[in-house]
């Protein structure tokens, strides 16, 4: 009965919670209170389908830049509306279920974690001035310490369905869990993906232009992208390795080169270094089993130095062909390389003779063909094309099993395709492309005539195997072009010594804010460090500043300019999503009050959240008013913006900031408007405070920022908080790798993830991301639960797994049939 009631009672407090934030959605209470209704049924009858839901949706229901929401988010409502669904069923059920245990550390550090968060956001009311609700307060306000307090406060109240799950016969809680995360990398990696597609080019690798995917926190800096794809990455692996058929392989296989591609575009040092702690990690723990899993019983497994000489040949073959051979070359070269892969089964009963017969009858055919393709326009390119289609055709259609001389006409094929792809490359490069692709090509023929007359083979003969080894090939090959092909990431390595230098003076200021024993103890409060930053640091370091004020009940926006001298990119800019029809030409009608002179900026750009495209800008300078309202009318100067292709349309963003240095104003009473169009603009006159409206600074990023996880966590929470947050991650890498969870087939996954989202916090403060932190708490208080009751990573049960349990071991992986 006391189980039913608490049940009750937390089905009560997550909807009138929900509730509460739904009547005061910005955009409307109708369609989301529709939606999250929906959705919290659906959980009432399928509670374990949250597993998947919440970390698919993540990345992709942050809302900000239309609602002016920054205290709270739609992931507040998300993990409400399933916290009302499941407890109520189990409130319903009325049933504990047996067996159900949890860990006695769990809940201490737990307990002790939620009073230091609880005493740090107190402090943070404090630091603030005392604590005063808003719906639409900005960084420096009390509000922000609810914002970062409650990712660990969501998280926790999902343990318990967590917990239970793992004991429910009827769900997997690790594969659901393991698949949703899977999901949410993939709604990342495609938010890049688009970006890439809508503001730059696909292959434009010397730009600046950084992705953010859908993560609106990144508008003044920071990493939630990278801690995102870091905390996810390794269940992309997941994916791979337990895969059922071909179809799904495939899928993980794309997965895993998008999320490569949008690792590599968020040009972050930080997400590199974690990748190559995180992967090779995850590699090493899961070996054994996948090893013996996929590798035939006389091929030895490949460890350490095998695979180091595979990216040291494969890092080689990128370098030779890209830097002339651009990505023509490359991709000409890796469709012969997963050829080569395939081809020493078929060519391994041929002789010595034989084999340089067909390959000199494929070779002379291949001049043949190349010379006649170099007649027609694109000629390479469809020759190419065709050859390695009928390349393939030769190796795997079954109808060419039984052909007579089989082999010779693989080997002629290959030949043929050989010299088309260095016809490609000269097509597009010219001799010096050539010369690269000609030893590239040597080095791939010495490795294939090894790999057939050698007593033991090479490498696996599985296709399986045979396209992991590709997906290594594809992401060493954009390595190479990321820092061949383009200027900016060679130009921010080379500045690596000058930048940690700046981080290390950053990180001793923010601790230098910490004046009190009692600011060390429980620090300055959570969220706090913007506001302190302004007051702290020198002058020349102020970013700006923002606040709608209320006067005789008239509302408008008052406006602080940084303090330091402006770029384009430095000014704190007040910004509002339009609609997609948006094009042009632009007026701004507006009023004004200034105490001196100062230069108003206004632009409407085809932008995202930090990298403007084309714009329509407009500039006007304007004198002192005096404490009286002045009107002012300004034409946007520009192109007719576009809306970008279908598949990649672009955001038209309205801004006003402040150009000229320490300038300030107030504005009030804005009215855009296009041809043939009122205003264009909501929430024009301030009268909902900052509804519709978000902030942003493009390139002034420090003064946000702690820029480290545990120095922004021990200003935060101070040492207090910093060795609590130590010892819950510490618990839970520990448990996942010596404790009782070492062999739940999720520990390596888990581990990775945690141990990546740690490399990248050593140059970026994460938990200031509320979706990101509730993902990481989430996770590791999940990995803190396990133990009790699983199977095995090697798939037979252990002496203490109960007939309960739902963590199934994934079945072993089945090769794929050729």
């Amino acid at each position: 009965m006391l189980s039913r009631s608490i049940n009750l009672l937390m089905t009560l407090v997550a909807l009138t919670l929900c509730a509460f934030l739904v009547a005061h959605y910005p955009l409307g209470p109708f369609i989301p209170a529709v939606g999250l209704l929906s959705y919290a049924l659906v959980v009432f009858y399928r509670p374990s389908i949250f597993l998947i839901i919440i970390p698919a949706l993540i990345p992709l229901i942050g809302f900000a830049p239309w609602t002016g929401w920054i205290s709270f988010e739609e992931l507040d409502l998300l993990v409400l509306a399933t916290a009302a669904g499941a407890y109520a069923r189990y409130a319903f059920d009325g049933k504990r279920q047996g067996g159900q245990r949890t860990s006695s550390l769990l809940i201490v550090l737990s307990v002790l974690m939620s009073a230091s968060i609880l005493i740090s956001m107190a402090r943070g009311f404090a630091d603030a001035g005392g604590f005063v609700f808003g719906w639409f307060q900005g960084y420096d306000g009390s509000m922000n310490s609810i914002r970062i307090g409650k990712s660990f406060f969501l998280a926790l109240l999902l343990l318990p369905l967590l917990i239970r799950q793992q004991y429910s016969a009827e769900h997997s809680t690790s594969r659901k869990l393991a698949l949703g995360i899977t999901l949410g990398l993939c709604a990342a990696s495609l938010a890049a993906l688009w970006e890439r597609l809508a503001y730059t080019d696909l292959l434009n690798f010397s730009s600046d232009y950084r992705s953010t995917a859908l993560f609106w926190e990144m508008h003044v800096g920071g990493a939630a992208l990278d801690g995102w794809l870091l905390l996810t990455f390794p269940f992309s692996i997941w994916a791979l390795r337990h895969s059922r058929n071909a179809l799904q392989y495939a899928c993980s296989i794309l997965l895993i080169g998008l999320a490569a591609y949008a690792s590599l575009t968020t040009f972050s040092r930080g997400v590199y270094l974690a990748l190559v702690v995180s992967l090779p990690l995850l590699a090493w723990q899961t070996r054994r089993r996948f090893d013996s899993a996929q590798a035939a019983p006389e091929t030895p497994a490949w460890g350490f130095f095998r695979w180091m000489f595979a990216l040291v040949f494969l890092g080689s073959l990128a370098g030779l062909v890209f830097p002339a051979g651009g990505y023509r070359g490359l991709i000409a070269m890796l469709g012969l390389l997963a050829v080569s892969l395939s081809m020493p089964p078929t060519l391994r009963k041929m002789s010595l003779g034989n084999f340089a017969t067909g390959g000199s009858v494929g070779l002379f055919i291949g001049m043949a063909v190349v010379l006649s393709a170099n007649l027609l326009p694109k000629g390479p390119y469809v020759l190419y094309s065709l050859l390695l289609f009928l390349t393939l055709l030769t190796l795997y259609w079954p109808g060419m099993q039984n052909v007579q001389n089989r082999s010779s006409v693989c080997l002629a094929s290959f030949c043929c395709l050989l010299l088309s792809a260095a016809d490609v490359t000269y097509f597009w490069g010219g001799t010096e492309a050539l010369w690269g692709m000609s030893l590239a090509l040597t080095m791939l023929i010495l490795l294939l005539a090894w790999a057939t007359f050698t007593r033991h083979p090479l490498w696996p003969d599985q296709l399986r195997w045979q396209g992991n080894l590709m997906v290594v090939a594809v992401a060493a090959s954009c390595v190479v072009a990321v820092f061949v092909g383009g200027g900016y990431m060679t130009d921010r390595f080379s500045t690596t010594g000058k930048d940690f230098g700046g981080r290390l003076s950053h990180w001793r200021q923010t601790i230098s804010m910490l004046k009190t024993p009692w600011d060390m103890v429980f620090g300055k409060g959570l969220g706090r460090f913007p506001a302190n930053y302004y007051f702290d640091i020198p002058t020349g370091e102020f970013p700006g500043s923002y606040r709608v004020t209320t006067e005789n009940g008239n509302s408008f926006l008052s406006l602080v300019a940084p303090r330091h001298p402006m770029s384009f990119g430095d000014i704190l800019r007040m910004s509002q999503r339009l609609s997609f029809d948006a094009h042009g030409p632009f007026v701004l009608d507006f009023k004004i009050k200034t105490k001196a002179t100062v230069e108003i900026h206004a632009e409407v750009c085809e932008k995202h959240l930090l990298y403007s495209g084309s714009c329509a800008i407009g500039n006007v300078a304007i004198k002192a008013t005096h404490g009286e309202w002045q009107s002012e009318h300004l034409r946007l100067d520009g192109p007719l913006l576009g809306t970008g292709p279908w598949y990649a349309p672009r955001f038209k963003t309205f801004s006003l900031g402040i150009g000229n240095q320490s300038g300030a104003a107030e504005v009030d009473d804005l009215l855009l408007s296009s041809t043939g169009s009122p205003n264009l603009l909501a929430n024009n006159d301030f009268s909902n405070e900052m509804q519709h409206w978000f902030f942003s600074s493009d390139h002034d990023h420090m003064p946000w920022h702690a820029k480290n996880l545990l120095v922004n966590i021990l200003f935060d929470q101070g040492t207090t908080g910093l060795v609590l947050f130590l010892l819950l991650t510490s618990c839970a890498l520990w448990r996942l790798n010596l404790g009782k969870a070492r062999l739940h087939e999720f520990s390596p996954y888990l581990n990775a993830a945690i141990i990546g989202f740690l490399a990248v916090g050593l140059f970026d403060s994460l938990t200031d991301v509320p979706r990101l932190a509730f993902l990481y708490y989430l996770l590791i208080l999940y990995a803190l639960s396990l133990g009790a009751s699983f199977r095995k990573i090697s798939g037979k049960p252990s002496k203490s797994r109960k007939p309960g349990d739902a963590s199934k071991a994934v079945e072993p992986l089945q090769s794929l049939k050729k």
